[in-house]
């Protein structure tokens, strides 16, 4: 009688316990790691495009004819600073 060791992910069975720990790690552990970064990744670019969407809305402002010039340079500072971070981030 030999000793079979089960997945207790998937259900699947092996003769050894090293086979086993291989098969976890392989297939279930960096798995989830795996989904956990994606998840993540997806995050931070949302995040970006409502950043992108408001650089947008800046832009937008600044050619308003209602604005004083000082107006139009403190939007323009914003701007920059926000297009600097960024491109920062998507490096």
């Amino acid at each position: 009688m030999e000793a079979k060791y089960k997945c207790k992910y998937c259900g699947e069975t092996f003769e050894k316990p090293v086979q086993l720990a291989q098969h976890v790690r392989a297939k279930h552990k960096r798995a989830k790691r795996r989904e956990k970064e994606r998840v993540g990744l997806e995050a931070l670019s949302g995040k970006v495009n409502k950043v992108i969407e408001a650089v947008g809305i800046l832009k937008g402002l600044q050619v308003s004819p209602n604005l004083s010039e000082g107006e139009r340079k403190i939007l323009d500072n914003v701007l920059k600073n926000i297009e600097d971070l960024v491109s920062h981030l998507q490096k």
